[in-house]
C-alpha cells in the first residue's frame, strides 16, 4: 500500500519555467509549490514540490508505471530503503516529451512511501513489484 508520493523539481536560471511546469503535468495534475532559492553565484533556482496522499491521484500517477520500461526497474531492491520509501529519478526532458525514463541522475525526483505491516524492506521490496507491476 501507499500513503503518500512526494515529487520534486528545479528549474535552472537558464531553463524555460512553462517547459517545466508541462513537463510536471505528465505526471500529476496536482498543483505544484514553488520555492525560489539563490545558488553559490546568486542565480535564482525555482523549486517545484507536490505531495500526493489521495488514492485516487496515487491511482492516476501509478498509471506511468504502465510506460516505463520495465528493465529499468529490474534494480528496485536498491531504490528501496529500511523505511519503506522507493526512491525513482526521471529523467526532465524525456519527461516534458511525454517519455518517461528512469535514470540515477534524473532531474526529477520522485519518493514513493510504502506502508506495510510489519515494516520490512523485504516485504515492501515484494509489495512494490506488484504495485509496479514487475
Amino acid at each position: 500500500m501507499i500513503k503518500r508520493i512526494e515529487i520534486e523539481s528545479f528549474c535552472q536560471a537558464t531553463e524555460d519555467e512553462k517547459k517545466i511546469l508541462e513537463a510536471l503535468k505528465n505526471l500529476t495534475e496536482k498543483e505544484f509549490q514553488k520555492k525560489t532559492v539563490h545558488g553559490h553565484y546568486g542565480n535564482p533556482i525555482k523549486i517545484y514540490r507536490t505531495e500526493i496522499t489521495k488514492t485516487r491521484e496515487i491511482n492516476d500517477f501509478l498509471k506511468i508505471f504502465d510506460k516505463i520500461d520495465k528493465a529499468s526497474l529490474r534494480d528496485i531492491e536498491r531504490r528501496i530503503d529500511e523505511k519503506g520509501k522507493l526512491y525513482l529519478r526521471l529523467n526532465k526532458q524525456s519527461l516534458y516529451r511525454g517519455n518517461f525514463v528512469l535514470d540515477d541522475s534524473g532531474d526529477v525526483h520522485i519518493v514513493i512511501k510504502m506502508v506495510s505491516y510489519p515494516l520490512k524492506k523485504e516485504k515492501v521490496i515484494e509489495d512494490a513489484k506488484k504495485i509496479l507491476g514487475y
